[in-house]
Formats: structure tokens, sequence, C-alpha cells
């Protein structure tokens, strides 16, 4: 048995390498950590997988997705780096994990992650059942446009005046490119065209644009406050971070739900091909969650029980993150409720 903490890169093909972490007992059962964004890498999570899993029983790998954290090249690095991934793809990314699972000789593992990490994992899922041996997401995102809507319009804010401020802030500087550029002016719920603008301004490497987008989401997630950002103030700490979540979210959104459409929902019905039969699924989802609402994930756990997939939902009266006190505790249970499923 070995717990001691290993970091490799591996090569991936086409210049592109992936920075991935192992840790626990390597004779364990292994986890796959589907981190965030997208555009987030492991090292934004503080290590609290560690307070989720023991590492004398769980084998974790933590893998930066492809052009973030510490795999390279790296967005982090500087937006020259974007061109590299302009035509990167949920199917590319999901690819990537199982080369590493081959690498490292894991026949299954448990899926485990939230916000962009549920929606990479379950597409992972549903396009590898056989690899797992259950999946665990919170913060569900299904790359739908009302999902995409919910976040990239007015119309959901004009209730909240100190939302729609930000929100107002944000949409500023995409309807002044369009102004510029001398083309119609910008609908505020227009959400397609104003990420599309920001993208072609983030393409550039407009500092404004890569930080009003970044900031925009993490102050619609943080609950902590003295964590919220300014929208017209750049942290040079943050800035990286800002660099890689405005690119990838902006370009993965896109192709997920305009380019070439996901059909997350549809294709639960693939849960029903595990090994030893339908893939075991938990859901938790934060009641107060504001940029993956929690109806969303409701019609998931719909649409899994309505296909037979074994499913237990937690809808817990928390925000969005996994750190969130009610998110904490519900996804402790759920690794509880897999360990006595696995082992029974």
């Amino acid at each position: 048995m070995s717990s001691e903490t290993k970091e490799s890169l591996f090569d991936v093909g086409n210049g592109i390498k992936l920075w991935y972490r192992t840790w626990g007992n390597s004779t364990g059962i292994p986890v796959l950590f589907v981190h965030g964004g997208p555009g987030n890498c492991v090292a934004d999570y503080d290590g609290i997988n560690e307070k989720f899993f023991n590492k004398e029983q769980y084998f974790v790998v933590e893998i930066d997705q492809r052009g973030t954290g510490n795999s390279l090249p790296s967005v982090r690095d500087g937006h020259k780096n974007m061109p590299m991934y302009k035509d990167i793809s949920i199917t590319q990314m999901a690819a990537d994990f199982e080369k590493i699972r081959q690498e490292l000789g894991i026949s299954q593992w448990l899926v485990f992650g939230g916000s962009w990490g549920s929606t990479l994992g379950l597409y992972y899922a549903e396009n590898y059942p056989s690899k797992c041996l259950g999946l665990i997401i919170r913060g569900i995102f299904l790359n739908t446009k009302d999902e995409f809507d919910a976040v990239y319009s007015q119309k959901p804010f004009e209730a909240d005046a100190k939302r729609l401020a930000e929100f107002n802030t944000f949409f500023e500087l995409a309807s002044n490119e369009a102004k510029n550029s001398q083309e119609q002016t910008l609908d505020p719920n227009d959400s397609e065209r104003m990420i599309r603008l920001y993208e072609k301004m983030i393409l550039r490497g407009d500092r404004d644009a890569i930080w009003r987008f970044y900031v925009f989401e993490n102050n619609l997630v943080e609950e902590d406050e003295s964590k919220l950002l300014y929208p017209l103030k750049v942290s040079e700490g943050e800035f990286p971070t800002a660099l890689s979540v405005s690119f990838f979210e902006a370009r993965l959104f896109l192709r997920g739900t305009f380019e070439h459409p996901l059909t997350l929902m549809e294709d639960v019905k693939k849960l029903k091909e595990g090994t030893t039969g339908p893939v075991k699924t938990w859901v938790v989802q934060g009641t107060g969650d504001e940029v993956c609402p929690d109806r969303f994930a409701r019609d998931l756990v719909d649409q899994l029980k309505k296909e037979s997939i074994p499913t237990t939902s937690h809808f817990v009266d928390a925000g969005h993150k996994a750190s969130s006190d009610g998110v904490f505790k519900a996804l402790q249970d759920c690794i509880k409720d897999f360990n006595e499923y696995y082992t029974k």
C-alpha cells in the first residue's frame, strides 16, 4: 500500500500535456476528481478532496483539464496560448480522462465533480459507463440554452437591484464592443451574442473584458463577502485564473449550447450500460445556487429516475460551492453511501 502524493505530466498529443496528481491508497477505491470552471484547476480547490476521501481507503486522481492550471500549454500563462484550444470540445476532455485511466492501469473509478465538473463528469459517465463505479455530482450544469440565459441575460436579475447592477456592469462592455464595431445594438437578453462579443474581446487579450467576465460569475458564486471582487479593479494575483476561466467558459459554453449542442439529459439512458448494471448516481444541489439554479438539477433527477437509473438526491439550503455548509455535508453523506453501496 502506498499513500504518497505523485505529480505527473501526461502527453495527450498535439503538443498538449496534462498535469495530474495521485494520492491515497494505491490499492484502494479509485476516484476521478473532475474540477469545475471550465478553466479552474485542482489548486483552486484548496485540498478540499482530502476532507472527503480517506487516504487509507481511496486512491484519488486529480487532473488539470487541458489548457488549465499546470497542464501545458496553460492559458493561465497568457492569452497567447488561447488559439491552441480554439477547437476544444467536451469529447476531447473526456477522452483525456480515459487516456490517464489507462496509463494508471485503473479498470473503474468513482467520478466526482461539481459545476462544470458535473457537466464533464456526467458526459464522461454517459460515454464510458463501464469504467464508472458510481457518479457523484453537485451544482448541476447541463449546458442548455435555458441555463445559459439564467446567467447571461438581464431578465433573471430584474427583481434584485444589486444583481441587476452587477449584470449591467457586465453588459456594458459587450454593448460598447458592439457599438465600436458598428454592429447592431446589443439586446441585454441576447445571451449568445453577448458572450460571442466577450469571446472576441477575450481572444485579443482585452484585460477589462477578461476581468469583468470572471468577476461577474465569481460574485454570483461567492458566499464570503470578503472574497468578492471588483469588476473595475483588476487583481493581478487573480488575473491568471481570470484568463483561463473567461476563455474556457466562453468557448465551451458557446460550443456546447449553440454550435454542437450537448444532449446530456437525453443521454442519461446510457448510464444503464455499466459493467454490473446502471451507474448509481448521487446528485447534490444547493437551492440557493445562483449560477446553477436548482430547477435544472430537479429536471435531471426526474430524468434519471424515468430511465430507472438508481439515484439519490440531496437538495439542501445552500449555495453553489462544495465548501458551502449544506453541500459539503451532503457530499460527505454521498461518499459514505457510495462506500456502503460499493462494499456491500
